[in-house]
């Protein structure tokens, strides 16, 4: 049987995700896979570097949450370009994985923008997301279908706020993707 992971767990968990961000954001992009490996190392977890997500936010979604209900346990990383949207393209994304990975609780993805093109705001779910959409009164999908996703995300207190600050790397990726699928270390 998979380890679940407790409050404690969940919130290391999260922890992990947003520190792993910050080391990776401030940075050229080419040594994004060098510091996300020393910050998932320093948790004794595993690097899955996956590159570039081609795929409009909906698509996107799809497919990280298929790699992490069928990967290895761990951290796994992508960057995506995507174009302005009337929605954040990373608000689209987290609120279509969150319906993905519901129910799923070792899954966690955090998705920001790592320039200032990208905006402000980026939302970091797993399995519980839209439970806790649901509780506050909202229906994930229909709310999705509006458009109300920053609403929908800040609901489940999903929503994280960064600062938009590019790597000074060849290729400057809007956005940043992290995905874990967290088995909590024994006695977590």
């Amino acid at each position: 049987m998979r380890a679940q992971p407790r409050a404690g767990g969940l919130q290391r968990a999260r922890t992990l995700l947003l520190e792993s961000f910050a080391a990776a954001a401030g940075a050229d992009m080419n040594a994004w896979p060098r510091l996300l490996h020393a910050a998932a190392n320093g948790e004794g977890v595993a690097l899955h570097w996956r590159g570039l997500l081609s795929d409009a936010p909906p698509a996107a979604a799809v497919r990280v949450a298929h790699a992490l209900e069928m990967g290895p346990a761990g951290l796994m990383a992508w960057y995506a370009a995507w174009t302005a949207l009337p929605e954040q393209p990373p608000l689209q994304f987290a609120t279509a994985v969150a319906s993905l990975v519901a129910g799923r609780e070792p899954l966690l993805v955090l998705a920001a923008p790592v320039d200032a093109a990208g905006g402000e705001n980026g939302a970091l779910v797993d399995g519980e997301s839209c439970a806790r959409m649901t509780v506050a009164g909202f229906d994930p999908e229909t709310e999705a279908r509006l458009g109300n996703c920053a609403e929908l995300l800040a609901s489940a207190g999903d929503l994280v706020s960064v600062s938009g600050q590019a790597g000074s790397g060849a290729v400057t990726p809007q956005f940043l993707i992290l995905g874990l699928k967290w088995h909590a270390p024994a006695g977590d």
